[in-house]
Parts: C-alpha cells; structure tokens; sequence
C-alpha cells in the first residue's frame, strides 16, 4: 500500500491509527475499468492512484482497444506502480478457443506482465487449472486467480475456496479473488440484495488460517460490502472490483474518514469531546 506526502497530523490522515502497513500484501484496491477514456483514466491516477495496487480491464474490453491506447494506460499506470491486467473472462475466451498461447503472446508484446486466470464462465479441469497457472507464471506472468462461477444463483462452498486457495498458491498464483461480478448481487458471497453470508465469512475465518487468507481479494463493487467487510476482516482487507469513480471512497472508509467507518465505539451514538 502506498502513502501520500502529506503534512497534516497523522490522525487526521488516518483516524483509526490502522491503515498504515508496512507490508504491500495488506490492504490491496483492485479497480475494474470498464472503458474509460485516457483523460479519465490519467485524472483518476492522478488524484487517487496512490490507493490503488490494481486495475483489471473488465471482461474481455482488452481486445476493442487500439492497441497504442491500450499501451499508453500501461505506461500511466506503471508510472504510478499500478499494474494493470485484462479480465479473466478474456482468458476464459482464450483457452476455450484454443489460443491460450497466442493469448500469452499478444498481452505480453503489448506490455502486460500480469494476468486472470478463472474459470467462472467455462469449466476447467482441476489439473488443467494447475497446469495453466503453473505456465503462466514460468513465462514471467504474476498470476491472479479467482475462484467461483459468474452465473445468477451460484454461490461459493468453503471447501471449495479453501481448496483453490491452497492449491493456486502453491502453482504459482500471488492472489486469489473471491468472485462478485460487477453488480455484487445473486452470485459468490452475495445474495439478490447484495448482502453478504456472514456464516460463510465466520467459516472461512475458522477454516484459512490468517497467514494464508490474506492472499484473497473481496470483490466488493458495492460501498455496503465494502463496510461490512472492513469491519469483519479488519481496514486493511483487500477489496476488488471497486469502481474507479470509488477509488477515494473506499481508502475514506478504510481509514475512518466517513461515518460508516467512523474509529467509535458503536454501543455510543454520539462522540463525547472533553
């Protein structure tokens, strides 16, 4: 995570005396961009890139492009240590097609040296799966994974995250994200209103040791999920799939600097000042 230069005291920087850390692993915002121009895309890392460790370029918006302007993100990006990676559904394109090493290829020539790799759209073999990773990653890629199916009703098992998890570590994989799609609604953790199984975070927490959980990104495209995940997995939980608009809100909420997240003990109502 990275820090602004600012000269206000640290308490007014960050309120809840919890958001800085010294380890890049805590703390992740992952953005979806899905399609905003350059001139958007350079004021958004202007102002808030310094929040920011990721931006996936949603779907498979990868490949309508040019190629040129794909490039120059890239470079903007990289200027701010952002790294930017297309969508897993592009992967899930690829390896469907049969192309999976033009795919490399392509993405790499244009600059990108991470990728997704999921399967929440076509079926992928567990060991094809671990075998993928596990040559993404010999090519020089920083694989991110995500575990779970984006059909409407389909939800996640703990086994089956905690299954993945361990295993797409050990290939290779740095990250592994906990599918939410973009509207956060019917589907992984969520249900039709977008709220969270609270039974399935408790189990997830009893089953992952904390040492290997932190490797799992929420997606989290609602600002709802977003507090109620600060305040079950703690500020510095990392999030995905946050609108770039969002950017600012979400490191507010982390830090204590909205209501929501306010650092008070909320059995009181109304702060006291002496």
């Amino acid at each position: 995570m990275k820090y602004p230069q600012n000269f206000c005291h640290p308490k007014l920087i960050d309120p809840s005396g919890e958001r800085v850390s010294e380890s890049e692993e805590l703390g992740l915002t992952m953005l979806i961009d899905k399609g905003i121009g350059l001139a958007l895309f350079e004021e958004m890392l202007q102002l808030a890139g310094q929040y920011v460790d990721y931006i996936k370029l949603g779907f498979g918006t990868t490949m309508l492009y040019p190629p040129e302007l794909l490039k120059k993100k890239l470079l903007l990006a990289k200027k701010e240590n952002i790294a930017v990676y297309p969508g897993g559904t592009l992967f899930e394109i690829a390896a469907h097609k049969g192309v999976l090493g033009e795919y490399f290829e392509y993405i790499e020539r244009i600059g990108f040296d991470h990728l997704e790799i999921s399967d929440g759209t076509i079926e992928l073999p567990y060991r094809k799966r671990r075998k993928v990773i596990q040559e993404a990653v010999g090519k020089g890629f920083t694989v991110i994974t995500e575990c779970g199916k984006k059909a409407e009703g389909s939800y996640l098992e703990v086994k089956e995250l905690e299954r993945t998890l361990y295993s797409d570590l050990e290939c290779g994989a740095s990250y592994v994200i906990v599918e939410g799609r973009e509207s956060g609604k019917n589907v992984g953790i969520y249900n039709e209103q977008g709220l969270i199984d609270k039974e399935f975070l408790i189990d997830i927490e009893k089953t992952i040791t904390n040492d290997v959980r932190k490797y799992l990104i929420w997606e989290a495209p609602q600002k709802k999920q977003q507090i109620e995940l600060i305040q079950f997995w703690g500020r510095n939980v990392n999030l995905g799939n946050i609108q770039c608009e969002d950017a600012f809100n979400l490191e507010c909420l982390r830090r204590g600097l909205r209501f929501d997240t306010f650092p008070l003990n909320r059995s009181h109502t109304i702060l006291q000042i002496e």
